[in-house]
């Protein structure tokens, strides 16, 4: 048993979820398939977070694609949701670098 956490940047969500669709696509390849949505955090959100009014700290939020994997064709298509499964995104926070303003974040889990 085996994972993988990516972690891509880009300045635009479908640039983003280009190059997470590449990653999902080689890693059904060798085995590994995703067990979390797709998140996305734009670095604009991040700034003053925790400053301020809490409530409109709150009100920042990640997008979260479900992955809908043909591994016939090795085609993923992805489904904005308001809920999914996430994992590992703590580790993704923890050891990536946080997204500059303008930048956007997007991190997916694959696992054997």
């Amino acid at each position: 048993m085996g994972g993988i956490t990516i972690t891509r940047y880009g300045d635009t969500e479908k640039e983003v979820l280009d190059k997470l669709r590449e990653q999902v696509v080689h890693g059904a390849s060798l085995g590994l398939y995703p067990d979390s949505a797709v998140i996305l955090i734009r670095g604009d959100d991040l700034i003053g977070y925790g400053e301020g009014d809490a409530k409109e700290a709150d009100k920042k939020k990640a997008k979260l694609f479900n992955i809908k994997l043909d591994e016939q064709a090795l085609t993923v298509e992805f489904e904005e949701v308001e809920e999914g499964r996430i994992f590992h995104v703590g580790v993704a926070a923890r050891y990536s670098k946080a997204p500059e303003p303008g930048q956007i974040l997007g991190t997916v889990h694959l696992h054997t």
